[in-house]
């Protein structure tokens, strides 16, 4: 059935067909990226307050993950410049903070556009393939019978329904990458501003911005 719609769709069948190989292979790389980043915050961070609130706060934490995961990335980050002054160790912060957010979103606006380039795609699939309908009614000089402009006019709308069913999830997918990269930048300036409670008190807490 597939491969019936695919042909009936016409040309633009096959920049539909990329689009779609590459959307869901951002999608499938962005999802193992951050399973492989995910932390369970709250358990790290009160288990980060413990240790802070030990004789050996000084000392790199134990709770540290083996995994790039946000806040522990910006945990260890803290720690190697704990010695630095305030200005030094901040600017520090933000620079790691930022890249490791980028990593994340990395093909992310590839993945917008293609949830925006998609279903026009199919609409201009569905326009061209109603512009070939009526120029073959005018032909016949508008001697058809209805199953014949009723044939047309659903050949011509695959590709909408395919762009649409191609743009959706991928905006979706988007969407919910973003609100991801939005709660990391929350969970490293968190875990900053809980570092600095004990480090840094008397300076107003680091923020990181995801910047995307």
């Amino acid at each position: 059935m597939f491969s019936e719609w695919f042909h009936k769709g016409g040309m633009l069948m096959w920049p539909l067909l990329f689009c779609s190989i590459i959307g869901f292979a951002i999608i499938a790389d962005r999802f193992w990226a951050f399973a492989w980043t995910h932390l369970a915050f709250r358990r790290f961070i009160t288990k980060l307050k413990a240790h802070l609130r030990s004789k050996t706060a000084r000392k790199r934490p134990a709770c540290l993950s083996s995994r790039p995961a946000s806040a522990s990335v910006i945990t260890a980050i803290y720690y190697d410049y704990l010695k630095e002054p305030h200005a030094k160790r901040a600017e520090a912060l933000k620079r790691e903070g930022l890249r490791h957010l980028e990593e994340l979103g990395v093909r992310l606006k590839m993945l917008a556009a293609i949830a925006q380039v998609a279903p026009l795609l199919g609409l201009l699939g569905t326009v061209t393939g109603l512009v070939a309908s009526f120029q073959q009614i005018q032909t016949m000089g508008g001697r058809v019978q209805p199953m014949d402009l009723a044939g047309g006019i659903w050949e011509a709308l695959i590709t909408t329904v395919v762009g649409l069913s191609i743009g959706i999830p991928c905006l979706l997918a988007h969407q919910y990458f973003q609100a991801k990269i939005d709660q990391r930048a929350h969970e490293m300036t968190e875990t900053v501003s809980e570092l600095d409670e004990i480090f840094a008190h008397e300076e107003a807490p680091t923020e990181i911005s995801d910047g995307l």
